[in-house]
């Protein structure tokens, strides 16, 4: 078997070849391609199955990449990778074909999962895609699967059952999980008060016992009491019906039920078959459109929810079946604060609109920052915001990666408001204050069965904030237990010794050499 060939786009050269180094190893045909031009161009000349490609390609951007290549391969599947976490765009790129998406900074876990997530649904597509030949004459399969939603698939299934077969009276029964019933979605020739009333559990009457052994029957009156369920039938007027479960892949979804009133009327082998043609297709579809509405809303969840917390803290909280109460422990931790200085004053000269502009570009900045570094962005407070290094991610050298963002924040942050004094004359008097600690904290669900906050607690989360908020502009301060980490990395030197706020001794403090940090406005 030829192995699954795929491309990856990347202006970014190192990002496209680690992602080529870590799929190679997987028994992929990989290869790279640096922008979205070239990519189009080696596909004329070779196939691919799968395409890895970044959003914001210079040119020709990743999606219209894409689409290019899929007029001439149409059954090539795309990864999409985005650089921020944007509904809009994920939702676009679902529209025109895309599997997935993978957002920056990911780890290697994240790339195969992905692959091999899209490579999944591609064969559940290409699965799909052979129904389409189980009823041609009848054009059915084209129609189940490009349904869109759960209710398009049910009047498809009675309205092809209505031509194929001309019963008088349909009904759709299907399983709801929380009132462990089945319940009438749609129906033909029968009263809908009468259909929204049947509440039937598993093994009551005949649709029960169709539901709970998963078999079809056929009941005419000339053999009926042959019937396992001939204690059920109550109805002299019905000559003859069949009941027919849905039988998906891991359960039975529901029974289709349908009944003769004509004289003498018999249901045949024949039709038991064509009902089964027509249902497995049916249950196809309603399994395809029930994973991509699922897969749907589950991107949204987790784009909406990354939005709150960051992705590691989002992936623990989606991805557990403990007790939220349980989730989390003690860890010896880097805890970063960072506090925007003098920013009370400077609001009480700006619009409602810039204060909000101006702090989106911060905290912007910020992520991008403590993401790079593997921190866990705990929260933003107001102009204030938390970070933890250690976990749920493990480091080797939490603190180290602690001080790397905040001399990148330092310097991010001066550029920031050198660009902002072009129009407040204010920003020249705001500051970014750091503190860092080291020690054992509680980091995990904290709060009530109604509210939770993922979050850490401890006196080092305390400590830091406490230098963070003491502390000069631009200045960073760390506690000894960081400076014992980090002294052979870093230029230092000693502070004096102080009693923080809430503390009963004193705390040994280093601080950045100035140096390292500073950096001037060109206009200044």
């Amino acid at each position: 078997m030829a192995l699954q060939k795929i491309i990856v786009i990347d202006d970014e050269k190192v990002i496209a070849d680690l992602i080529c180094l870590i799929l190679s190893d997987l028994s992929f045909e990989v290869l790279c391609a640096y922008s979205g031009e070239q990519a189009i161009e080696m596909a004329m000349t070779a196939k691919f199955d799968l395409v890895v490609v970044d959003a914001m390609l210079p040119g020709i951007n990743g999606i219209e990449t894409f689409d290019v290549i899929r007029k001439t391969q149409p059954d090539i599947i795309g990864l999409l990778i985005t650089g921020h976490a944007d509904v809009d765009l994920l939702v676009e790129a679902m529209n025109h074909g895309f599997s997935g998406g993978l957002k920056k900074p990911f780890d290697p876990n994240e790339i195969v999962s992905a692959v091999k997530e899209a490579f999944a649904i591609a064969a559940l597509r290409e699965e799909n895609a052979r129904l389409k030949t189980l009823l041609p004459m009848y054009k059915l399969g084209e129609k189940f699967i490009s349904a869109t939603s759960l209710n398009e698939v049910y009047e498809l299934l009675l309205d092809s059952i209505e031509v194929q077969i001309k019963v008088p009276s349909i009904s759709l029964m299907v399983f709801e999980e929380e009132q462990a019933c089945m319940r009438v979605v749609e129906s033909r020739g029968m009263d809908k008060k009468l259909a929204d009333k049947v509440a039937i559990k598993p093994g009551e009457r005949i649709s029960g016992w169709v539901y709970e052994q998963g078999e079809a029957v056929i009941l005419n009156k000339n053999n009926q009491s042959e019937s396992p369920v001939s204690k059920y039938l109550d109805r002299s007027d019905i000559s003859a019906s069949i009941s027919f479960p849905l039988v998906g892949r891991e359960k039975v979804l529901g029974v289709i039920n349908i009944s003769q009133t004509i004289k003498d009327y018999e249901y045949s082998p024949s039709d038991l078959e064509m009902l089964s043609v027509i249902c497995g297709q049916a249950v196809m579809a309603i399994e395809n459109v029930t994973y991509m509405e699922e897969r749907e809303k589950n991107v949204r969840t987790r784009v909406l929810f990354e939005q709150y917390v960051s992705p590691e803290i989002a992936e623990i909280l989606l991805g557990s079946c403990e007790n939220p109460m349980e989730i989390g422990g003690v860890h010896e931790l880097s805890l970063l604060f960072a506090d925007i200085r003098n920013f009370t004053l400077a609001v009480q000269h700006l619009s409602h609109h810039d204060i909000h502009l101006f702090l989106t570009e911060f905290f912007d900045l910020f992520s991008e920052v403590v993401f790079s570094r593997k921190g866990t962005l705990d929260k933003f407070m107001g102009d204030a915001a938390l970070v933890a290094y250690g976990a749920p991610i493990k480091l080797e050298n939490a603190s180290d990666a602690a001080i790397y963002t905040a001399v990148e924040l330092t310097k991010g942050f001066e550029k920031l408001c050198c660009k902002w004094l072009e129009k407040y004359d204010v920003f020249r008097n705001l500051g970014l204050g750091i503190g860092i600690s080291r020690g054992d904290v509680l980091f995990g669900n904290v709060g009530s069965s109604r509210r939770l906050d993922y979050t850490v607690i401890g006196t080092d989360v305390n400590i830091a904030q406490r230098l963070a908020s003491s502390t000069e502009s631009g200045k960073i301060l760390i506690t000894e237990t960081v400076y014992n980490d980090v002294k052979d990395s870093f230029p230092m030197q000693e502070e004096a010794s102080r009693i923080l706020r809430g503390l009963e001794y004193e705390i040994k403090l280093y601080s950045i050499q100035a140096e390292v940090v500073t950096i001037s406005c060109d206009h200044q």
